[in-house]
């Protein structure tokens, strides 16, 4: 199997279909976030480089850092991080445990009960089997 990897010829669509991270590693650069740092989906992450000045190997180990990242799968039991759900009062009573549901280019669907979230893996903290209830 090919591992997958970002490169400077790939153009910034390419990057959001290959993976669903690529889009806050662009933000943590304050690239496509306002008029003055738009991007096209048509730039390539070479051309990002030269015209905002970041050195091209840090924009590359970025991207190709995600995935580095914990994959999960579906069925996989998660939770989310106390950070999280501390600062988003609508999360405080839904479930402790969800499951992922689906995974697509590293974005991932959990149902917890009734309310489906979307996120990264970073999003989410993987449970142990033996943390989970018995049914």
């Amino acid at each position: 199997m090919v591992e997958q990897r970002f490169s400077p010829e790939m153009t910034v669509d390419e990057a959001f279909k290959l993976h669903a991270g690529a889009r806050r590693v662009f933000a943590r650069f304050h690239l496509g976030g306002c008029s003055n740092c738009a991007i096209s989906e048509s730039h390539t992450i070479g051309a990002i480089s030269e015209d905002y000045g970041i050195p091209l190997p840090m924009l590359l180990d970025s991207l190709n850092a995600l995935f580095d990242q914990g994959a999960l799968a579906v069925g996989d039991k998660v939770r989310i991080p106390d950070e999280i759900r501390t600062k988003i009062p609508q999360l405080a009573n839904v479930p402790e445990i969800g499951e992922v549901r689906s995974a697509d280019a590293g974005a991932y669907i959990v149902e917890f009960g009734e309310v489906r979230l979307q996120g990264l893996a970073e999003d989410f903290i993987p449970v142990q089997a033996s943390a989970t209830p018995a049914a």
